[in-house]
This record gives C-alpha cells, sequence and structure tokens, in this order.
C-alpha cells in the first residue's frame, strides 16, 4: 500500500512540474511576458498532478480507443477544473485564472477552447507520457522511492505554509527574490522579442525575399487576383486563435498569475496614504502648489498686526 501511495505521489508531482512548464512556455510564447502560474511558490501547478494522477486511476490500461479516450480526458478534467476554481475562489476570495472574457464561457471558470486541449493532452498522457513514467518509476528501488517522496513531501508541505502565511501578508521576502527572478527572466525575453524583430526586419529586407515578391507566378497571380488579401480572412484566424475579448473579463475578484500581478516584497500603503499622494500630485501637475494658500494667509496676518 506505501509503495502504491509514493509512486502516484512521485507520478504527481512529476504531472505537476510538466503542468506548469507547459503553461509557462504557452503564456511566455503567447504574451511575451513572464508570467507566474500556479498558486504556489515551487515549478508545480497540483491540478494538473491531480487531473493526471485520476485519469491514470481511471482510464490506464482500461480504454484503449483514441476518440473515448479524448472525450473521457476532457470530461473528467474540465470537472475538476471548474470545482477547484469554485472551492479556491469561496476559500480565498481570489482567482487564479479567468476565462470570462474568452467565448463558450462557463462564469469564467471554464472555456470551450481550454477543455479541448486539455482532451489532447490527456489522450497524449495516457499514450506516451504514463508508459515512460512507469518504466521510469520501476527503475527506481522502493526504498529510495520512498525517501525521495517523503524528501519532496517535506519541501511541498513547507511551500503551502509558505502560500498560506503570504496570503496573510507575512512572506514579503520570498516574494521579493520571486519577484527578481521573474524580472530577470523578464528582460531576457525583451531581448529575444528585439533580437527576433530584428531578424524578422533582416529577412525583409533581403535579396531572396525581393526575388520571391518578384516572382512571376505571384505577379501573375497579383494581376489576375487584384483584391485578394489575407485580411479578408482575418476573422477565421482570429477564431482559432480564440484572442481575449476586451473589456468582458471579471473584475469583481483579484486575478492573480498575471503579469500585473507580479509579486512585489513592499508592504502595501494604506488606503488614506495612497489618497493623499494621489491628490498632492495632481496638484502639482495642474501648477498648483498645496502649501500656497497657507503661507498667503500668514503673510496676510503679518500684514494686519
Amino acid at each position: 500500500m506505501i509503495d502504491w501511495m509514493c509512486r502516484y505521489f512521485f507520478w504527481f508531482l512529476l504531472y505537476s512540474f510538466l503542468g506548469w512548464v507547459t503553461e509557462t512556455l504557452l503564456y511566455m510564447l503567447r504574451d511575451r511576458k513572464v508570467v507566474k502560474r500556479g498558486f504556489l511558490f515551487g515549478p508545480v501547478c497540483p491540478i494538473y498532478g491531480f487531473a493526471c494522477c485520476i485519469c491514470v486511476l481511471i482510464l490506464y490500461g482500461r480504454i484503449d480507443n483514441p476518440v473515448l479516450l479524448f472525450l473521457a480526458g476532457m470530461g473528467i478534467t474540465t470537472a475538476l477544473e471548474y470545482a477547484t476554481h469554485f472551492v479556491m475562489e469561496k476559500v480565498f476570495h481570489a482567482m487564479w485564472w479567468d476565462y470570462s472574457n474568452r467565448r463558450f464561457n462557463i462564469k469564467g471558470r471554464i472555456y470551450l477552447k481550454g477543455c479541448l486541449f486539455f482532451g489532447v493532452l490527456i489522450l497524449l498522457e495516457i499514450k506516451v507520457i504514463q508508459p515512460a513514467f512507469v518504466m521510469l518509476t520501476d527503475m527506481i528501488p522502493p526504498t529510495a522511492l520512498r525517501w525521495i517522496c517523503f524528501a519532496l513531501y517535506t519541501v511541498l508541505l513547507l511551500d503551502v505554509a509558505t502560500m498560506v502565511s503570504d496570503l496573510k501578508g507575512t512572506a514579503f521576502a520570498l516574494k521579493s527574490l520571486q519577484n527578481e527572478m521573474l524580472t530577470a527572466a523578464q528582460e531576457r525575453v525583451d531581448q529575444t522579442g528585439e533580437q527576433l524583430d530584428n531578424a524578422k526586419k533582416a529577412v525583409m529586407e533581403s535579396e531572396v525575399y525581393r526575388r520571391i515578391k518578384e516572382n512571376p507566378w505571384i505577379t501573375r497571380f497579383k494581376k489576375k487576383y487584384p483584391d485578394f488579401t489575407f485580411k479578408k480572412y482575418k476573422y477565421i484566424l482570429d477564431a482559432i486563435k480564440d484572442p481575449p475579448q476586451e473589456n468582458k473579463g471579471r473584475t469583481d475578484i483579484t486575478l492573480y498569475g498575471t503579469a500585473e500581478t507580479l509579486p512585489s516584497a513592499e508592504q502595501p500603503e494604506p488606503e488614506g496614504k495612497k489618497a493623499k499622494k494621489k491628490k498632492t500630485a495632481a496638484k502639482k501637475k495642474s501648477g498648483k502648489n498645496p502649501d500656497a494658500k497657507k503661507t498667503a494667509k500668514k503673510k496676510k496676518k503679518k500684514k494686519h498686526k
């Protein structure tokens, strides 16, 4: 029984790490921004671990039909994602993902494109990844696997405890370290984006691109179909990409795990001080000195005396 539990706990951590890597890369490629995914500080997304382990328990070795595997995996992961969002929203009064600005969403907790994506991932998991994980686990002696799982369990427990204390506002130092790491990574991403733009510009200005553009087949096609443009079919590409729709996201609750909510180690200022600072800044911009009236009154009183 203990060996069985250790095997599944080890798989849970592997799938949690793979989920974190997948989400981080997807958001980095889409937005060119480093985004903190998951609610723990470590590189794990436990929801992926839970979903994959449940699918292994229910589906692995029982269903061979790829279509049935896709549908069953999509149903299990969608239900788990919805339930996880609901519970975390009620417990922490915050949310770590929001799909309310996507089409075909249900209360911002799940949406169609994500469900299809998870179905494909579960199909890949059952057919390819899980057999490899089974081979890897069989190579580790049972005693060594127990010690590895005990050490990883201790680290995960500390991470959960730190996360809970952070939500209460007592882990600012750790958030500062995390912020510095994400900022450094963001600088790397910006540099990579600049290099890609320069490479694109060089290709556009190259002799090869000019020759391709002046190819007789292309010029004939342009003459025959002068009104043809790919922009006419842009709505098809937008439907496939499914970009977030503006002004349709939820605003009634805090959304963590976005580039706008990178952790900060500084203590949050009271609302009263923030309001005073905003007022003084607005007066300075308008050319008014907030203390000018007081000094003028004092001068008048001295003249009267």
